[in-house]
């Protein structure tokens, strides 16, 4: 059964390039707790990714596949592993909707990220009254997901901006709002 996860967006960064429509960042982080989920806390361990193709991942706005605003296979998205999680970059449309959400990053008013899953293998352990569940392996990814509604502390989206100082090829991180609740 495909379950779904919320992240909360720890910086938002601004960097100019591509006409300012290229976001980056991580809808999941290893090793990092999720708020309460209804009962218990969730992990995903970093090696849950090994071997997941990523050749179908769509990225959407608010869990709707009416709303998507990157697709791999499109090449408008890309997305890899680190050992910080899953790192994605996406170059959005110059739609209605992405240009919407472009503005409510750069504002502030979304600060979450999400990822539409599967599992493979999970751990369930106890930690005093609070079940812990460790994601070992996830099966498939096929979502990621721009959402003002997070359940993870540990993420971030950035939108990327040219520097005009610099050389075009090269990027600088300017970081915005949310920069006092970075780690």
């Amino acid at each position: 059964m495909p379950e779904v996860r919320t992240y909360k967006v720890t910086n938002i960064e601004i960097r100019d390039g591509t006409d300012g429509r290229t976001i980056t960042g991580y809808p999941v982080v290893f090793d990092k707790p999720s708020q309460n989920l209804g009962g218990f806390i969730e992990y995903v361990d970093k090696n849950a990714f090994k071997d997941v193709s990523f050749d179908n991942v769509y990225l959407l706005y608010g869990h709707e596949f009416n709303n998507v605003l990157a697709r791999v296979d499109a090449g408008t998205l890309t997305i890899s592993v680190d050992e910080t999680g899953v790192f994605f970059s996406a170059t959005l449309p110059n739609t209605t909707l992405a240009n919407d959400v472009l503005e409510n990053i750069r504002v502030g008013n979304i600060q979450g990220m999400s990822f539409g899953f599967t599992v493979d293998d999970e751990r369930w352990q106890t930690d005093g009254d609070v079940d812990v569940r460790t994601i070992l392996k996830i099966n498939e990814l096929f979502e990621i997901t721009l959402t003002p509604i997070p359940a993870y502390q540990d993420t971030k989206v950035a939108i990327a901006q040219r520097d005009r100082s610099k050389r075009s090829s090269e990027l600088e991180l300017i970081e915005l709002n949310a920069i006092a609740r970075e780690l």
